[in-house]
């Protein structure tokens, strides 16, 4: 074989490689979906070319501040859904906190392998799935407050309505005491309403979780005796532990 036919199997043989090589890193990078183009630009299944991100350098300058911010925020706020899934089994919050999970970890994909563009891209979808799924616990956490401070409420009245109250000093300094905890439990509520308002859904959660802590507090301190004290803090354990931002471990006997 003369050294020209050499060459051109030789050139023939490389081209070869380079063509499976592309197409190997393209189906490698297409397994998420996105799919890296020859230019140096991205196609995702999750696009066509009326919406699909910009790619340019000053997209790529903005989406780098926007994935620093997010990246941090969303990894905080789904720890924190985590502890409010496991504290409210059976209300089938655990599938859509599955799902925006995955969406976390499909951003940080993108991002490690510095495809900043659609790590942005996910990273806001990611954000809209879990401010949907804070919704729903804000909405179920306003009615456990509802609920406890009307409780809470009509034992304060009947410890206003006792004439006691006002002959004996401990019974004074305990109304007082709980008509003041009362008092910041529903303007915690109160706040919580605004957060939600701001779209500062994880600040409402704190919120309602003080004006829980408030009622549990107004009702251990009103019960009768200890058996119903007792009573009230095994009934609300699990709500004590949440307010806390701990998840509940039922301890095993």
């Amino acid at each position: 074989m003369s050294a020209r036919n050499l060459s051109k199997v030789m050139s023939l043989v490389i081209v070869g490689v380079f063509a499976f090589s592309l197409s190997f890193a393209q189906e490698k990078a297409s397994d998420d979906g996105i799919t890296k183009m020859p230019d140096g630009s991205y196609r995702s299944k999750d696009h066509d070319e009326s919406n699909r991100p910009d790619d340019d350098y000053l997209s790529k300058f903005a989406a780098r501040d926007y994935v620093e911010k997010f990246m941090k925020r969303n990894i905080e706020e789904i720890y924190l859904l985590n502890v409010l899934i496991k504290n409210n089994p059976g209300k089938g919050w655990d599938g859509k906190y599955e799902e925006l999970y995955k969406g976390y970890m499909a951003a940080m994909s993108q991002y490690y392998k510095r495809n900043l563009i659609y790590a942005r891209d996910k990273l806001e979808k990611n954000q809209v799935a879990i401010r949907e799924l804070f919704k729903i616990v804000i909405e179920d956490y306003k009615k456990q407050c509802d609920e406890l401070l009307n409780e809470c409420a009509g034992k304060v009245m009947l410890l206003h309505m006792d004439v006691s109250s006002r002959i004996d000093p401990d019974r004074y300094d305990q109304l007082w005491l709980n008509s003041l905890r009362l008092r910041v439990a529903y303007g915690q509520l109160d706040d919580a309403q605004r957060a939600e308002i701001e779209k500062y859904y994880s600040g409402a959660i704190y919120h309602l979780r003080v004006s829980r802590a408030y009622g549990v507090a107004i009702l251990e301190d009103l019960a009768k005796d200890e058996n119903e004290r007792k009573a009230v803090t095994d009934k609300y354990r699990v709500m004590k532990a949440d307010n806390r931002n701990r998840i509940f471990k039922q301890e095993s006997k």
